[in-house]
Order: C-alpha cells, then structure tokens, then sequence
C-alpha cells in the first residue's frame, strides 16, 4: 500500500487536539482516497464511511467534516478487519460488516485498520462543506500548519 492516499475522518473532538500537537497518531478505520471518490459531501461521507455508531458525535446532517489525508509508507500497517465469517477474528459493534466493506448500500467502500501510528510528514486535513473540499491544515512532521 506504500504511496497508496489515505484518508480518515476527523472525529469533532479530536480536531483542536491535532491541531494544537497534543494528538500525534493516526488509527482505527481508514480508507483508500481513490475508494472514496464519490463521496464528495459530509452526508455522503457520513453514510459512506460508517460513522453512525454508537457514541458518533456525528450525524447525516452534520454541515461540515474535516477529513485527514496522508500517504501509506512502506512502515505502516493496515489490516482489512474481516469478522470470523469471512475467516478472521476481527470483532466490533454495528456499523461493523466484518466481510471488508462499509456497509453503505449506496457506495462499496473497502475498510482498512490501523494501529495507532504516527502521522506521516506531508498528511493534510480538509475541510469539507457541501461538496467544497478544501486544504485546511499540512503537517510537516512536527506541527500543524495553516494551509496556503
């Protein structure tokens, strides 16, 4: 997946800390950007990349999303959580498949897990309303930065 452009949404409550350096890592489900094309507006998103579970601070109507995107490194690692009818042992509450997928019937969207990592050198957070995707932050490997 090396080079491979990723992307996770930003839950509300962690942007400032990201932001202001006191959260450093990347992790839990993620997605490939290329997967996520179609999936140009917050409802989209929403929808899309299952983020209606339970204790979500979302919701379909939410205005605005801020997504962080990076590039996979060689160093990195991402497993495809597949639940024990797909043959794995990967567990988690609904949204959850198990089998790969979100489980959008409107898009298929492959699901990716990661570890908690540092985030690369070069990630960005966009901030998304209505279909306006925007650069909002680069990091540079050591802080955060307002986009140009």
């Amino acid at each position: 997946m090396s080079g491979t452009q990723m992307q996770k949404v930003v839950p509300p409550h962690l942007l400032v800390p990201y932001l202001s350096g006191k959260r450093t890592i990347v992790s839990g489900y993620v997605y490939r950007v290329q997967d996520c094309a179609r999936l140009t507006t917050p409802k989209q998103l929403y929808h899309g990349l299952d983020l209606s579970f339970d204790g979500s601070q979302l919701t379909a109507a939410v205005p605005e999303l801020y997504v962080m995107r990076w590039y996979a490194r060689d160093v990195d690692t991402y497993a495809v959580p597949y639940g024990p009818h797909m043959g794995g042992d990967w567990s988690d509450v609904a949204p959850f498949a198990g089998n790969g997928f979100t489980t959008s019937r409107d898009h298929v969207v492959p699901q990716f897990h990661t570890m908690p990592m540092p985030i690369p050198a070069g990630a960005q957070i966009m901030h998304v309303t209505g279909e306006r995707w925007r650069s909002f932050a680069e990091y540079d490997g050591l802080t955060w930065r307002p986009a140009a």
